[in-house]
This record gives C-alpha cells, sequence and structure tokens, in this order.
C-alpha cells in the first residue's frame, strides 16, 4: 500500500542526501520477508553470516571522523523522519532478562504527522541471537533505522492500544512481557524494542509506524564474579567574563542551574546514586563561577579587604601569585609550590570605587535574580548529592586545556594545578589533581606534564589494540574509559536518552564480564549529556554480576598494561582544535596587569588572584569551539584594568624638604654625642667628642643631599656675606661714641688679611694637637692647600 509521504519527510528528503554507506550489519538476521511480517516460529540463521559474525566480533571497529559520524546521524535522522509515530522508551525494568518474571517497558509515543492518526497497536520485539563482543555493540549503534533486528511479541494480549493520536499529541503506553515469550537463552546482549501501527486516511499496513530500539542483556545468575564498573560525572562549562570582572550569559547560566538544566540534571543524577559510590569530575572555577552568580554577580572589586596593619599574605611566595608568569622569584618554575590559599573574604559588596552596592536579592536586576536563586538552590543540591564516600577530583582550575598548555605554556598549566588545590570551596571533601579532556583524548607531552599522584582519564579509542582498563603511559598511571559506554542507544529514538545510556552500560559491562578476566569498565558521562527525569538510572545497575566502585579503587585494585605512548592515536582533528599560543598569550598579559593592578592597592591583596582566576577560564577545552570570543574577553578585562591604572598619578615633595624631614630621625638613630664645650685661650669654643674629619665627611654629605638648588643658594648667601664683609673692611662704619679711625683705607684691608691669616693659623695648630683618625692617616700640615699656599710652609 502506498503511504502518503508526510511533509516533513519531503523537506528533510531535499536537505538531506538519501545515499547510506554500507555499515556493519548487527548479529541480527536481515529477514526477507516484509517488516510487518508475523514473527517467524523457528530461528533462520544462516551459518555464513553467523561466522562472519564471529570474525566481526573479535575485529576492532575502524575509527570514522567526526564528519562521518555526523553525516551518519543525519542518514539516521533522514529515515527517521519518515515514521510519523516517535516513540521512547522511558521506564525498562528489569534493566537485564532473569531467569523468570516479567519485563516492563513503559514510555511516549507522539504523533508527528499533520494528520491524525488512530488504532495504535504498540508491541514488544526482541532479536534471536545475542551479541557478544563491544566491536558488535558499536556497529549495532549504527544500524538504520528501518532495518529489522528482531520480530514482534505478538503472542496473547501482550499490547497496548491507543485508540488516536491527533497532530502534536502524545500518549503513554505500557507492556509487560513475560519471560516465557522472549526465547532468549545464550548470554550475550540482546536487541529489544517497541513498534508501534496505526492507520491513517490511508488505511493501515504492516510496517512499524514507529519504533524505539535498546539493548538487554543477560548474564546467567549462577556465573561467579563482579565487574568493577566506575561512573565517572563532569562538572564543566564554558566561563566567559565581562569587561569589569562579572560572569557573562547570565541567561545560559540560569538555564544550565535551573530544572531541566544541563548542570541541574547532572547534579541531580548523582544525587540519585543513594549509598552507591560514584566519581565526581569538577572545574574548581566552575563551582567558584556559581557562587560568585548566587553573591549577585558582583563586577572585580578594587576596594580594601584589609584592615590598616594586617599581614596581606604577600610573604610567602607561592606558585603562580610571585611572578606574572608563574615563576617563583628566582625565575625558575616550581613544582611542589603549595596552592593559593584562599584570600580573606573578597568585598563582593562593594564596587571598583569602594562604594556599597546591594546584595538584596530584591534590589537586583530581574535578570541577575534570578540567576543568583537558580545559583543558590544549585549550590545546596551539589553540597546534598557529593558524598564523603564519593571520590572527587578536580580539573586544572579555568579546566584548562592541557594538551595545548603543555605545548605553548606549561607554567600556565602548573598554576591551573597548584590553583584547584586538593579541596573544592564550601565542600569538606578532600580532593585528587585530574587530567581529563571532554573527548578523552591527549598528548603525550601532556601526559607526561602530570605530576605524581594525579588521575588521567584516556579514551579508548587512542589505543590500536584492544585497550586496557588500567594503563600506564611513561610512567603515568591512567584509566581508560570506554567509549562505547558513553555513545548511548542504537536509535531511532533519543540516543543519549538515561534509559538508552544505561542500557548501552550494562551491555558493554555484560558483554566483557562474560568475555572473562579481570578487566574494569570505566564511563565517564558525556560532558554535553542532559539526563532529565534519571531518577531510575542507578537503580537499573543493581545488579549481582556489577560492581559500582569508584576510580581510584580501580586503579589501585587491578594490574595495568604498560603502553608505549609512542604507539597511542591522536587524530589530527584533535590537535587542530588545539588552543594555539595567541589564546595562552593574552591569558598571561591579563594575569601580569592583574598584578600590576594589585601592587598598586596596599589593602587589598585578592585582586590579582582574581584576575587570574578569569585568565585561566579564557583558555579552558570548552574555549577550543570559540577562542576568538574568549581571547577577546581576555583582552577586555587587561584593557579594563590598564584604564584604572592610566588613573594613577604619582606626586613627592622635593627632594631637599624630604630629607630635612628625615634628618632628625637619622640622627637619633645614629645616638650622634653632643658636642662638648669648652674655653681655651680665653674664647669660647665647641669642640665635638669625635674626630674632626668625620664631623666634616658627615657635614660634606649632608650637604650633598640638600639638592642642587639649595646648595646654590647657600653659595650665593656665603658670596654675600664675604662680599659683605670686605666691604666693611674697605669702609668701615663710623659711630657716633667714637672718634674717627686714624688707618686709611688700604691699613685696613691688610689689618683685616693678617687677622684672617693668624686665625687660620691657630686653627691648624689645634687640628695637629688632636690625635688622627683611627682608619685613616693624617696628612701633613704643608700638603693640606698645595694650590693655596704653592708648598710654602704656612706661617
Amino acid at each position: 500500500m502506498l503511504r502518503r509521504l508526510p511533509l516533513r519527510a519531503a523537506l528533510a528528503a531535499l536537505a538531506v542526501p538519501v545515499v547510506v554507506p554500507a555499515l556493519l550489519s548487527g548479529p541480527a538476521d536481515a529477514r526477507a520477508a516484509d517488516p510487518g511480517s508475523p514473527p517467524v516460529s523457528g530461528p533462520a540463521a544462516d551459518p555464513a553470516a553467523r561466522q562472519a559474525e564471529a570474525r566481526t566480533a573479535s575485529a576492532r571497529p575502524r575509527l570514522v571522523t567526526r564528519r562521518a559520524k555526523r553525516q551518519a546521524v543525519a542518514q539516521a535522522t533522514a529515515k527517521a523522519v519518515d515514521q510519523p509515530l516517535s516513540v521512547t522508551i522511558d521506564q525498562l525494568t528489569p534493566s537485564t532478562i532473569q531467569e523468570s518474571g516479567r519485563i516492563r517497558v513503559s514510555g511516549h509515543i507522539t504523533n508527528d504527522d499533520d494528520e491524525t492518526w488512530r488504532m495504535i497497536n504498540v508491541y514488544a520485539f526482541i532479536s534471536e541471537e545475542p551479541m557478544t563482543s563491544s566491536a558488535q555493540l558499536a556497529a549495532a549503534a549504527h544500524t538504520p533505522a528501518d532495518e529489522v533486528v528482531g520480530p514482534r511479541i505478538t503472542e496473547g494480549e501482550h499490547k497496548d492500544e491507543i485508540e488516536e493520536l491527533a497532530p502534536g499529541q502524545t500518549a503513554e503506553y505500557d507492556l509487560s512481557i513475560p519471560r516465557r515469550l522472549l526465547q532468549a537463552d545464550t548470554p550475550g546482549v540482546y536487541w529489544f524494542g517497541v513498534h508501534a501501527l496505526g492507520e491513517n486516511a490511508d488505511g493501515r499496513d504492516t510496517e512499524a509506524d514507529g519504533k524505539a530500539r535498546t539493548f538487554l542483556p543477560l548474564v546467567p545468575q549462577a556465573r561467579e564474579g563482579r565487574l568493577s564498573t566506575a561512573v565517572v560525572i563532569p562538572l564543566r562549562r564554558q566561563l566567559v567574563y565581562a569587561d569589569d570582572g562579572s560572569v557573562d550569559d547570565l541567561a545560559g547560566w540560569t538555564t544550565a542551574l535551573s530544572d531541566g538544566g544541563r548542570l541541574r540534571s547532572l547534579v541531580d543524577l548523582g544525587a540519585s546514586a543513594g549509598d552507591r559510590e560514584v566519581t565526581w569530575l569538577v572545574d574548581p572555577a566552575l563551582i567558584d563561577a556559581v557562587r560568585r552568580l548566587a553573591d549577585g554577580n558582583p563586577g572585580r572589586s578594587l576596594a580594601p579587604n584589609l584592615e590598616a596593619g594586617e599581614a596581606d599574605g604577600e610573604d610567602t611566595p607561592t606558585e603562580g601569585t610571585d611572578g606574572a608568569d608563574g615563576t617563583d622569584g628566582a625565575g625558575d618554575p616550581t613544582t611542589t609550590a603549595t596552592p593559593t590559599p584562599e584570600p580573606s573574604p573578597t568585598p563582593s559588596a562593594t564596587d571598583d570605587e569602594g562604594g556599597e552596592s546591594p546584595l538584596d536579592l530584591d534590589a537586583l536586576d530581574p535578570v541577575v535574580q534570578a540567576a543568583a536563586d537558580a545559583a543558590q538552590d544549585w549550590l545546596t543540591r551539589l553540597d546534598g548529592a557529593v558524598r564523603p564516600e564519593d571520590q572527587v577530583l578536580t580539573l586544572p582550575y579555568g579546566d584548562v586545556d592541557v594538551a595545548g598548555a603543555a605545548a605553548h605554556d606549561p607554567q600556565l598549566l602548573r598554576r591551573a594545578v597548584a590553583r584547584s588545590g586538593n579541596a573544592l570551596p564550601g565542600l569538606d571533601l578532600t580532593t585528587t589533581p585530574a587530567y581529563a579532556s571532554p573527548g578523552g583524548y591527549l598528548t603525550a607531552q601532556g601526559i607526561a606534564a602530570a605530576e605524581p599522584g594525579t588521575t588521567i582519564l584516556l579514551t579508548d579509542a587512542m589505543f590500536p589494540g584492544p585497550a586496557p582498563g588500567v594503563a600506564v603511559v611513561d610512567g603515568h598511571r591512567a584509566l581508560v574509559a570506554s567509549s562505547g559506554a558513553a555513545a548511548g542507544g542504537p536509535g531511532p529514538d533519543t540516543r543519549t536518552g538515561p534509559t538508552a545510556m544505561r542500557q548501552r552500560l550494562l551491555a558493554e559491562a555484560a558483554v566483557r564480564f562474560l568475555r572473562g578476566g579481570d578487566e574494569p569498565l570505566t564511563m565517564v558521562v558525556p560532558h554535553d549529556w542532559n539526563p532529565t527525569d534519571a531518577s531510575s538510572y542507578f537503580s537499573g545497575l543493581d545488579v549481582p554480576w556489577l560492581d559500582l566502585t569508584r576510580v581510584d579503587q580501580i586503579s589501585a585494585t587491578h594490574a595495568a598494561q604498560t603502553v608505549d605512548s609512542s604507539t597511542l592515536r591522536y587524530p589530527g582533528w584533535q590537535q587542530e582544535a588545539e588552543l594555539d599560543q595567541p589564546g595562552f598569550d593574552a591569558a598571561d598579559a591579563l594575569i601580569r596587569s592583574g598584578s600590576m593592578l594589585q601592587n598598586l592597592l596596599t589593602l587589598n591583596n585578592v585582586v590579582a588572584g582574581t584576575v587570574a582566576d578569569e585568565a585561566l577560564g579564557t583558555v579552558s577545552y570548552s574555549a577550543r569551539t570559540s577562542p576568538i570570543v574568549n581571547r577577546a574577553s581576555a583582552d577586555g578585562s587587561r584593557r579594563w584594568i590598564e584604564e584604572r591604572l592610566g588613573r594613577v598619578r604619582v606626586s613627592a615633595p622635593p627632594r631637599g624638604h624630604a630629607l630635612q624631614r628625615q634628618r632628625p630621625v637619622l640622627r637619633h638613630r645614629r645616638q650622634r654625642p653632643r658636642p662638648a664645650r669648652h674655653r681655651r685661650a680665653g674664647r669660647r669654643l665647641r669642640r665635638p667628642a669625635e674626630h674632626p674629619r668625620a664631623a666634616g665627611r658627615r657635614r660634606r654629605r649632608r650637604q650633598a643631599g640638600l639638592g642642587a638648588a639649595h646648595r646654590a643658594h647657600r653659595r650665593e648667601r656665603r658670596a654675600r656675606r664675604l662680599d659683605h664683609g670686605h666691604r666693611q673692611a674697605r669702609q668701615p662704619a663710623r659711630r657716633p661714641d667714637r672718634p674717627e679711625d686714624p688707618l686709611g683705607a688700604g691699613e685696613q684691608r691688610d689689618l683685616a688679611v693678617h687677622r684672617h691669616r693668624r686665625r687660620a693659623a691657630v686653627r691648624r695648630d689645634r687640628r695637629a694637637a688632636l690625635p688622627p683618625h683611627p682608619r685613616r692617616p693624617a696628612r701633613p700640615a704643608q700638603h693640606e692647600h698645595p694650590g693655596r699656599h704653592r708648598g710654602r710652609a704656612r706661617p
């Protein structure tokens, strides 16, 4: 029967090519019968196909590029658009095939067509043969949506019916299948799903109008042992700051932190684990950004946060805080420096000019208030979700691009690791440093940059052969995460739904457990996954053959395989995506500006650390998708700081005045003795208690520091005084009480010269009678002024 093509499907066919490349087929046999035909009573397997599948199971799936993956998803989506009904699997209980009982599956069916569908019958289906390797699971995940993977279960009344669905309408379904109808006895992973068949204006046919598929493992209960499995929940997000240091994109943060947002859903996922152990992978910069939002998103503050006389904590050097480049005082980068201590409470209640700003959320802007409410609620939920039994791994502060930083700015990478420290703000938990990229790829140079004790998470796609559970790469212990477990379900329904993600994890664990050995399984939840309504995720992992544990316990209890770093695969598109040198240069320039700004502030010891935190966020893994935006953010903050540095004006009093004010302090510090007074030869003299040469040197040093202008002033005064004396000698003043001096002008001048020479001779005699200077030999009197006396003996 011909079926009218919906309008949405026609548009998709024009936009997306319909050519589908040949993909590896799953283990289920492709039937030549009509897809809607009744189920076959007995198995009809081809032996040649079985042998081909066995060979495929031992081979590793080939690596595909991102473009090829996008094309495969687009092609599968184009085929799924032809289905007018979309089906979801929201609940699947139990999550594995038991020896007895029932399998209950429920979900929703939505009419995506532009016409009404009636008498919709909902059936379950299961494959006849299981999958037994990760390669088969990877191939099955790319199976086209229209390919038949298993017959429907139509026996009895084990179906559900929906009378009518108008365009855009959604209805629930619920199926309960007895264990005996599954006809699954061989251990492995089976296809399982739901088919929806209805009728429209053109009538009814046997082709499924909507379908949903997933994986359903079967592990015998009699099998001994348990598989160690760790689930890692990452909390990371792109951090962009405004020029004034406030967090940018408040609307995006509000969405991510609110109910239904990605960060909120991930925290709720971890909280649903209950008493089960999980591992958290956290960027400390994200926690600080959320706390800033909870405080009303204040900008960068220059107000004092210290009291006068309080120590600023800058005397003890720490890595990344002394030099602008993250080096210590000697210029060599330290590798054992302690993390930057938490500064005094930041003056978030004040603006950059020192004025008060409101912290009352009711007085804030509605957008800021909404972000603050969401941030406060998220922090409360995070505090309750992280338990003392959980392990918390901390990324380098700001989620720094480890591969790019190791190649372009290793000092910045060490700064980020030291800034993360071993504790999260607000959480009384001990943390462990970790290197983990969003995709699991890391260069050999990045692995070598890890300090001892750092947890390294790598993807199994980096290993050319079968990847070990724990590896030692160039002396560094690394855990290998399963890329297949994080890839999600096979579709055509949502591949990253909570049920699809859980069943894929169980499928990977089942084939690994059935294979035997002691190889653990580590699954890192995709960083961009939004697991809405994932309350039953961890409850479905309560199976007797799976041991849910932590990453550190897997690393400590399982043997590691030594791997040469030169054999690891690092795709070219990963290398092209790394941040380049200009991004790190912009971050370093911003850090230097922050240090310069703090050096000018006397009672603020937090602004340099705040600016450095913002700079680290501009070179994160998230910055790979928008490096220009993050570099512009760093440059904008640096210009904001330089603008305020340009307002600084330095003024000081003249040098002479400053020295005059300091001279009494210097005299008091040196504790010079006061000169003694005595009379000699009928005259009152001032004789210093120390050698006069020392006093002369002291006088000359004092005069030399008075400044050129003051010395010129003193010389001018001395010249006027001498000139006045000569004029008085040439023209003596007449006194009314004395008769006129009988001497003439020439005699008076000669008398003045004689007196001057006589006084000079007396001073020389007195100096000769004093003991010599203890550190210098006394000079002969006749050589004291050779130019003046021309070598003659003095009178």
